[in-house]
């Protein structure tokens, strides 16, 4: 699948091909890349009834100084979009332990901020996707076009 860009900055990439939206993050998230996803995703529901979402975090360790103001912001932008987003797959791609962590606390926030989309956390883009594949009601684009070296080198 071809990729388009929809932002770039030094800390986050977004992205989309067909109703699949891709999010990479490089380190703390701010609020201001919180709206610029929020514009990603819904210009990219202007166009599709439903989307699904692949996150990938490049520094496990940020995530787990996450801001009150941005957890608050990301379970309202869940909250909003959710009825319309298939599944989210989010890829912690850093090893070792603070990478354990971050998916745990991962899974307790899915549990905690109640959504209607299903969420789930993987070490791999490629076992992300596949789960996202997977899911009932997935979009055959994704189901057959969509592959994990095409996600990795958008967002190389």
């Amino acid at each position: 699948m071809e990729f388009t860009r929809s932002f770039e900055s030094a800390g986050a990439r977004f992205g989309s091909a067909g109703p699949l939206l891709v999010a990479l993050y490089r380190g703390t998230t701010s609020p201001s890349m919180l709206d610029e996803l929020d514009r990603a995703e819904g210009a990219l529901l202007e166009r599709f009834p439903r989307i699904t979402t692949l996150t990938v975090i490049g520094q496990a360790g940020s995530v787990l100084k996450v801001d009150e103001g941005v957890r608050t912001r990301s379970v309202e932008l869940g909250k909003k979009y959710e009825k319309r987003v298939i599944g989210s797959a989010i890829v912690v791609t850093t090893k070792g332990l603070s990478a354990v962590m971050v998916r745990t606390f991962l899974s307790g926030f899915f549990l905690l901020s109640k959504t209607e989309t299903p969420m789930k956390t993987f070490s791999t883009i490629a076992e992300g996707l596949a789960w996202l594949q997977a899911l009932p009601g997935q979009d055959l684009s994704i189901k057959t076009q969509a592959h994990a070296a095409d996600i990795e080198r958008f967002l190389a």
